[in-house]
């Protein structure tokens, strides 16, 4: 068995050794052979579906993993559900997929394709999110190529309604990702209207033993706010960097 870190990884790679034995395995008789539907295949293999024990211990059986990859398959199954548990669901991209798509016009795209207005025009998105058309094309081309955005006859959706990266691990990508939107919230506080936006600070003595909790704390306000602000006709695109501020142009909406 591999020692790759996720399910879909493991999956890949037993796939390909047997695509290489045999050039016309299909996905459909991997599926077959692991005693899944094809369509719950795939979701494995996007990290949509992470099994449960009893799926899992049918993977194992089905795979005739030894007892090492067995408890190697189950750990890396346990370790995807906590994951997703400290995530709320979203789905996590590694260091080096994030690194490709830092620049934050990126996850600006994928949050104004979940808009009510949403269109599928370059230009017009361009104008939403205030940067230039080959920039905008460029990080579509790069989302494609991810498998975050699908393209059908023009028309762009984004794959999946959460992604989110790792948390309290260095990351130049994710520092760079997190300056830009710093850069973006000091232009907000220049440019936009309080009741747009909202930037607010406090200054207190501290214990530091208590900043894992009160990170918790912050990661579950974030979540709740989200859902706030998704429950109901979305319109514009926002960030919370704890300042809430506006990303997307809101003369452009039509």
């Amino acid at each position: 068995m591999s020692n790759a870190g996720t399910l879909s990884e493991i999956l890949k790679d037993i796939y390909e050794d047997r695509k290489t034995r045999n050039r016309k395995y299909s996905m459909r008789a991997f599926a077959r052979d692991l005693g899944i539907s094809p369509g719950r295949l795939s979701e494995m293999l996007t990290g949509q579906n992470i099994p449960g024990p009893r799926l899992t211990q049918r993977l194992v059986t089905a795979l005739k993993m030894s007892p090492e990859q067995s408890q190697g398959l189950v750990r890396v199954v346990q370790s995807q559900k906590k994951t997703k548990r400290e995530t709320g669901g979203a789905v996590q991209l590694k260091s080096d997929e994030f690194a490709v798509i830092a620049n934050r016009e990126h996850f600006s795209l994928l949050c104004l394709m979940e808009t009510s207005t949403f269109k599928s025009d370059v230009e017009w998105m361009s104008k939403r999110l205030g940067i230039s058309k080959t920039a905008t094309l460029e990080a579509l081309d790069r989302l494609e190529r991810m498998g975050l955005v699908k393209q059908s006859r023009g028309v762009y959706k984004s794959t999946y309604k959460d992604v989110t990266t790792s948390h309290d691990i260095p990351s130049e990508a994710i520092q760079e990702y997190h300056r830009q939107g710093l850069d973006h919230a000091t232009q907000s506080l220049l440019a936009d209207h309080p009741d747009f936006r909202d930037i607010t600070s406090i200054e207190m003595p501290a214990d530091v033993r208590k900043l894992k909790e009160v990170k918790n704390h912050i990661r579950d306000f974030r979540r709740k706010m989200a859902k706030l602000l998704e429950n109901g006709e979305q319109t514009e695109v926002y960030r919370l960097n704890i300042q809430l501020v506006p990303v997307t142009s809101r003369g452009v909406v039509q």
